[in-house]
């Protein structure tokens, strides 16, 4: 419950109008967003997930396949333990969008045998109505 509520309190922090922010200030907020994304899918808190995706999102699980945000929400509340561990980043920002690349690992259980999973992935996110959102995803598995 505590980590739910300091989630929520760090996105409204970090979607602070950005009027007159200096360059580079879109990338720190949005690699932040990027922390706590790989946080609340850890913890399945989709009420912080919800908050980070815009309704129109468009995602490609590293599996392949193209979901929406209720579909990623409800693959969050269903999968079980899972580890996210990004292990490079890096985050290129243009006027209102930030794209953010980088490399992650997945750890988890899947039909109750464990798995570690690695991937190059490709976030777009959006300044709008006030705050960053992540309007795509896209993951590409890689060899261990």
């Amino acid at each position: 419950m505590k980590r739910s509520i300091w989630i929520t309190v760090l996105v409204c922090v970090v979607a602070w109008p950005v009027h007159g922010q200096a360059p580079g200030d879109g990338e720190a907020k949005v690699l932040a967003l990027e922390r706590l994304w790989g946080e609340a899918a850890q913890w399945r808190d989709i009420k912080a997930m919800e908050s980070i995706f815009d309704d129109s999102l468009a995602y490609v699980d590293i599996d392949g396949r193209l979901m929406s945000k209720a579909e990623v929400l409800a693959d969050t509340k269903a999968v079980s333990a899972v580890e996210v561990v990004v292990q490079s980043e890096v985050a290129r920002g243009h006027k209102n969008t930030v794209i953010v690349t980088g490399i992650m690992r997945l750890r988890g259980l899947a039909n109750g045998k464990p798995y570690q999973r690695y991937g190059r992935f490709v976030d777009t996110w959006l300044y709008k109505s006030g705050k960053w959102v992540c309007i795509s995803s896209m993951t590409t598995a890689m060899r261990n």
